[in-house]
């Protein structure tokens, strides 16, 4: 018996160590191997725009830099998952919580602990697998930057407090209340480790009245306004602070190229989009009606009074303010140099493998981009 016990425990502990190894494992596996590959995007991308830059691959995808958030989800997980192991020799001793019975501490209500015990580990398991899934994926794009890391850790803490939260809600008021969703917490514990946002907003609109949320960001300038983003590209963004199409106007493009999986050709289109949004704003839709998508088609032709005149009364803009912003847009220094940039990429002699060898000729490349709105 003693023996069989001995196993349990090594067998418990090569359990630890295994789950709370995948993210160092991963980092290594991304410095030491996919690394490369991203270096030669990135030198691609620049010698087809003919862009010289100070920016490295190196600044980002550096050793030092996922030292810190990679040690941050691992502890995070050693403690999630023996938590998750030992919880029968934890729950033993256990006694009244204030994290594990909220609003019900003092009651001594034991059955609201072990079932929070259940939901944090549901949780749990959940968060971890989606972020090892994200990892994978992103390691395989290589686009593993160290932010991940923290993402992950963060992900795993926000989705036990929001399952945890979650249970009270849905459990509240008498105890036969709390018994009768037992046996479908499981899965909904599950499913907020996989979807922690969206069952926190879920949550916010139970209660939107203690919310005043930013109409502007959340309607006119939404990366939603951008055509080409999905949600995941909006979750992408976010992990770098691009919220809104504000946020994506100004933003650095080569920086994106390193920071991002998304190619020169996809940046410049959404980045050429956001321009619009933030000049046009309301008037955006009206102007894709009439193929006028991005910054570069406001350009591509030097629109005459007339020729304005005459979008304005087919879309129902007002001429005047359809005037100021063409000539906003062909007056910013930085939408003309984002704009050779795009015929750079789609210029098809660009894309070859001479282009990329000759990139040691980029001190004398014309521009250091990072363009302005």
């Amino acid at each position: 018996m003693a023996e069989w016990l001995e196993l349990s425990d090594i067998g418990r502990i090569l359990i630890i160590l295994i789950i709370s190894g995948f993210m160092p494992f991963t980092a290594v596996s991304f410095l030491t191997v996919m690394l490369k590959r991203k270096k030669k995007e990135f030198r691609k991308a620049l010698t087809e725009m003919d862009i010289s830059t100070s920016r490295s691959v190196e600044d980002t995808y550096s050793v030092s830099r996922f030292f810190l958030p990679v040690v941050f989800v691992t502890l995070i997980c050693i403690v999630a998952i023996s938590f998750f192991i030992y919880s029968h020799d934890l729950s033993a001793d256990m006694k009244d919580n204030l994290l594990l019975t909220g609003a019900f501490f003092g009651e001594g209500r034991s059955d609201l602990m072990y079932q929070s015990m259940a939901v944090l580990s549901m949780a749990f398991l959940g968060g971890f697998l989606w972020s090892a899934q994200n990892i994978i994926r992103r390691m395989v794009a290589y686009d593993l930057s160290p932010n991940v890391y923290y993402s992950a850790g963060i992900r795993i803490i926000l989705a036990s407090v929001v399952a945890l939260v979650l249970s009270f809600i849905i459990g509240e008021g008498s105890s036969q209340s709390i018994v009768s969703f037992r046996s479908s917490l499981g899965a909904i514990s599950f499913l907020t480790g996989m979807f922690p946002e969206r069952v926190l907003t879920y949550i916010i609109n139970l209660y939107k009245r203690f919310v005043s949320p930013d109409e502007l960001n959340e309607q006119v300038l939404s990366l939603y306004k951008i055509e080409g983003i999905s949600l995941s590209h909006r979750e992408r963004f976010g992990e770098i602070g691009i919220d809104n199409a504000q946020n994506l106007a100004t933003a650095s493009l080569t920086k994106l190229l390193i920071e991002t999986p998304y190619g020169a050709r996809q940046l410049l289109d959404w980045i050429g989009q956001a321009k619009l949004v933030c000049y046009a704003k309301e008037n955006i839709d009206n102007l894709r009606q009439v193929g006028i998508r991005t910054v570069f088609d406001l350009i591509k032709v030097r629109q005459t009074r007339e020729r304005l005149m005459e979008i304005s009364e087919a879309v129902g803009i007002n001429t005047p303010m359809l005037q100021v912003i063409h000539d906003q847009v062909v007056n910013d220094k930085g939408i003309q140099s984002l704009y050779k940039f795009h015929f750079g990429v789609d210029s098809p002699e660009k894309d070859t493998e001479d282009a990329i060898k000759n990139s040691a000729d980029a001190e004398n490349m014309p521009l250091e981009l990072d363009p302005q709105p």
